[in-house]
């Protein structure tokens, strides 16, 4: 539809030119194979490639694939609903079960994806009071005129500056007061924490960073949870199925209860190789967000042949350790050998591997030259990360072969020179 040049869709388009040709405009390649596996096809050859979530090798599995397979001819493609209608099938309460028992937790809440278990699951924490009022009132234990609006005016939230967008959008929703406190800084947190005035609190954090590959200092935190009476929720995506002695997640690796984490929100796409997200806690807390949650209440939940695979591929992790073991051995090779090679890796403790560039455009042109080697690996830039801190973001399996590593570790010291890194 045309329009003034000052009008919204003028400046929409005039902004998406500009980013395309300052060569700032991501060019994702069309993948002509299936991207859960190190070696994929783009543009009629061979690529390697090096931003997989599919961490454990599980997504093309063949029980995995052969469960999820028996799902889809038994239940169909889709759910056929929201789960508060007909689609509260078995296969997904098999799966929360059974991702509860994993973690440790009494229950579990599972959602599409696992974006929308954050900006479900903060957003609904904050209407517990309003909730309770309006319950009170339909159960005619109290008087029409006691309710007040939907507001979250008795909590503040207390959020990891380097939360991924999911929590940072959730704790937006949830329109309560925001205290942000610098990455692991439990100092600037234990401050914020004691002169808050509200007697509501949540603290939320990130269990590995998704930017930067490092752990929260869980268990500082979760003392602090403790002093102050707060909430705490960690999102475990990156750590559930990796970190730990029996790949439990960032608790486990830390030494930390599961009772001590009042919600572990974790993701089925890194480590399982599959699709959606979850939250586990306390039975009554998950309960609750059963009938709080907007993500869960008004949206179809996952594909059950999803659900089957997903519960299957679980299993599979708990009995193979050597997949999170070969994923974090090679993670650590290629960070030694970065490391030595002049790059920074950013205090990378896991899996995830980024290579500090600095300025946006040779980080472009960076993945643009790896791709011409045959290598796919994009990099992240503002606003995923602050304005010159763009960097290579690598992503090491249990999928990759030391040879394939190697490779890659002789572009990136090629690039080193060429570009003056």
């Amino acid at each position: 539809m045309a329009g003034t040049a000052s009008s919204p869709a003028a400046r929409i388009k005039s902004l998406t030119e500009l980013v395309q040709n300052s060569g700032l405009y991501p060019n994702n390649p069309i993948v002509n194979s299936a991207t859960t596996e190190p070696v994929i096809w783009v543009d009629g050859r061979d690529h390697l490639l090096f931003c997989s979530n599919n961490l454990l090798g599980l997504s093309n599995h063949s029980e995995v694939k052969a469960t999820a397979q028996k799902a889809l001819e038994r239940y169909g493609l889709g759910s056929g609903g929201s789960r508060q209608m007909a689609a509260n099938i078995d296969v997904h309460r098999a799966l929360e079960q059974r991702i509860a028992e994993f973690v440790g937790q009494e229950d579990a809440i599972c959602f599409a994806a696992g974006y929308m278990a954050n900006v479900g699951v903060i957003p609904a924490l904050m209407k517990v009071d309003f909730l309770q009022s309006l319950a009170e009132t339909h159960l005619g234990n109290s008087s029409v005129d006691k309710i007040g609006e939907d507001d979250t005016a008795g909590w503040e939230v207390f959020s990891e500056e380097l939360n991924h967008a999911s929590v940072v959008d959730g704790v937006r929703l949830a329109k309560a007061k925001i205290s942000k406190f610098p990455h692991k800084n439990i100092k600037r947190l234990a401050e914020a924490l004691g002169m808050s005035k509200m007697p509501s609190k949540l603290i939320v954090s990130d269990g590995v960073f998704s930017m930067d590959g490092d752990i929260a200092p869980i268990p500082a935190i979760a003392d602090l949870a403790r002093e102050h009476d707060a909430m705490l929720m960690i999102d475990d995506a990156h750590g559930v199925g990796m970190l730990g002695a029996n790949g439990r997640g960032s608790l486990e690796h830390h030494g930390v209860a599961s009772t001590d984490v009042d919600l572990q929100m974790g993701t089925f796409t890194k480590a399982f190789g599959g699709v959606g997200g979850y939250v586990a806690g306390d039975k009554e807390v998950i309960d609750f967000l059963r009938i709080s949650a907007r993500t869960y209440i008004f949206s179809a939940p996952l594909p059950p042949a999803i659900a089957a695979g997903v519960t299957e591929a679980i299993d599979i992790a708990e009995r193979e350790p050597w997949r999170r073991e070969k994923a974090l051995e090679n993670a650590f090779y290629f960070r030694r050998e970065v490391e030595s090679r002049g790059y920074r890796t950013l205090g990378s403790e896991a899996h995830i591997v980024p290579t500090l560039i600095g300025d946006e455009l040779k980080a472009a042109e960076v993945t643009r030259l790896l791709r011409h080697r045959g290598i796919i690996a994009p990099h992240a830039r503002y606003p995923a990360v602050a304005l010159g801190q763009a960097r290579i973001r690598f992503v090491m399996t249990c999928q990759h072969e030391r040879e394939q590593i190697d490779f890659l570790l002789g572009c990136l010291a090629e690039m080193r020179e060429t570009l003056n890194l």
